[in-house]
């Protein structure tokens, strides 16, 4: 996935794994418009916890650190 603006994304390591909004929307069985709100304000518990295990990355651990 690509942003428009780079310095600004708040997880940049979704724009690593994913191809598109679509694909996570997909794999938490969302919109995409809810994927793009999500990305904005922030995704649920478990939802952070479904994207993390698909992309065997550790992606939002900077907001349980805070």
């Amino acid at each position: 996935m690509k942003t428009t603006r780079p310095g600004t994304a708040t997880h940049p390591q979704l724009y690593q794994h994913f191809k598109n909004a679509q694909e996570i929307a997909d794999a938490i069985n969302r919109s995409r418009s809810y994927v793009f709100k999500a990305l904005k304000t922030g995704f649920t518990d478990r939802e952070k916890a479904m994207l993390e295990r698909i992309t065997k990355t550790a992606i939002f651990e900077d907001e349980r650190n805070n």
